[in-house]
């Protein structure tokens, strides 16, 4: 049922070396010295201009210390970690991982697109111009790319993609920002529907405690492994598109593709481990409520007019989520093709900060427990559901073996 792909959480703590390689080759090498001169002579120009400004021959300003442009290979692609730090007064940052590149959108002709704009990515930013990543691009989801792109017209070849995409969720405050949420609205408790807070539980002392509420399996290595990145990297990726099936049992984040369904919980898991995508992990419950809560204020969404936008609130992730995604009963822009399943990037007024069918279409298998037995939580409501009753934020749990034809895999 779940899509596996919908919340790819890449962790960045080893990136990507052993698949790509660190070896850089003449073109490699001529393009980081282009890029090393051009950085030159920016440094320059700011230099005169502070000298213009207020500088004197006595006591001229303190030229600005040279920015080393990124080391990519010949495909534009890092060949290590690269982290990237807009503001020195901010915690605001992002890092990409080796192997991967940012990406310039098509619709807007740069990192972000709204509502209604081509999402789609239209090339790799030129490693030049890394640096010039803004905190405002990273608060509105920057995407990376995996692969070299190749274009014809500036449309990229084949039916699909040949590379996955992954979406920055920043966490620059880890004790406020990345946590679980007991989200006002509501929840099923076992037997029916709930209105009102559900109980969050993140770390149970006992087996009654456990019983039937919500709560983190932080018992695996993995699970602290990614608590460490998010605090180190100062946040973590999640696959752009509702996850799919690749080639053998890999799964991918992909555009224009059916979503993986009919997935138990624990195939899910085994799937997303295995990816050759290092560090990638089914979603964990705090990394979902997390990524809810980046979005607040910071994404625009439409509305349930036609031709409008506004900025996410708490309402549209623990209320209603009819205005941007695939319901049953979605108003606005959303209404178009609205109501049964679709395939990955299938509107442009379904997405989130450059993230896809989070809410609604399919369902979200996840980490997350539901009880001390087999129950486990999936998130994000389904094409076939009502959005008053299953908002994004919403927590259903169903067994962990069953599989289910709108559930899919959160990785």
């Amino acid at each position: 049922m779940l899509l596996i792909l919908a919340g790819v959480a890449l962790a960045t703590l080893t990136g990507q070396g052993n698949i790509i390689g660190n070896a850089e080759n003449v073109v490699g090498k001529y393009n980081n010295s282009v890029a090393t001169e051009q950085q030159f002579l920016n440094d320059i120009e700011k230099y005169f201009q502070n000298y213009l400004e207020g500088g004197n021959e006595d006591n001229p300003p303190t030229p600005p210390d040279p920015v080393e442009p990124p080391k990519v290979n010949e495909n534009g692609l890092a060949t290590e970690n690269t982290t990237i730090k807009p503001d020195a007064n901010s915690n605001v940052q992002i890092t990409i991982p080796a192997g991967f590149a940012p990406a310039i959108l098509t619709g807007s002709n740069s990192t972000y697109s709204l509502p209604g704009q081509d999402g789609s990515v239209k090339e790799i930013m030129p490693a030049d111009q890394w640096n010039n990543i803004t905190v405002d691009d990273i608060n509105k989801g920057i995407v990376i790319v995996d692969n070299a792109i190749t274009y014809d017209n500036g449309q990229t070849s084949g039916t699909v993609p040949d590379f996955n995409e992954f979406v920055w969720i920043s966490i620059p405050d880890f004790a406020n920002d990345f946590k679980m949420l007991a989200w006002n609205g509501p929840y099923w408790n076992g037997s029916n529907h709930i209105v009102g807070e559900h109980p969050v539980v993140t770390n149970p002392a006992n087996d009654t405690e456990k019983q039937n509420k919500f709560w983190e399996d932080s018992t695996t290595s993995e699970y602290q492994d990614m608590l460490d990145s998010v605090g180190h990297y100062k946040g973590f990726y999640i696959g752009r598109y509702e996850a799919s099936q690749g080639t053998g049992d890999i799964v991918q984040s992909k555009r224009d593709v059916l979503p993986l369904t009919e997935i138990t919980q624990p195939m899910a898991i085994d799937a997303c481990t295995n990816s050759k995508i290092e560090n990638m992990h089914l979603m964990y419950g705090i990394e979902w409520d997390s990524v809810l809560n980046w979005l607040i204020d910071k994404a625009t969404i439409s509305t349930s007019v036609l031709g409008e936008t506004k900025n996410m609130s708490i309402e549209n992730i623990q209320a209603n989520s009819n205005s941007w995604g695939n319901y049953i009963e979605s108003v606005g822009d959303a209404k178009k093709d609205s109501g049964s399943k679709q395939e990955t990037g299938t509107s442009e007024y379904w997405k989130a900060n450059n993230i896809y069918d989070l809410a609604g279409n399919i369902w979200e298998w996840t980490q997350e427990k539901y009880s001390t037995e087999t129950y486990r939580a999936f998130r994000g409501g389904t094409c076939s559901n009502k959005t008053d009753i299953y908002p994004v934020a919403y927590h259903a749990a169903y067994n962990e073996n069953y599989t289910y034809s709108d559930v899919r895999i959160s990785c």
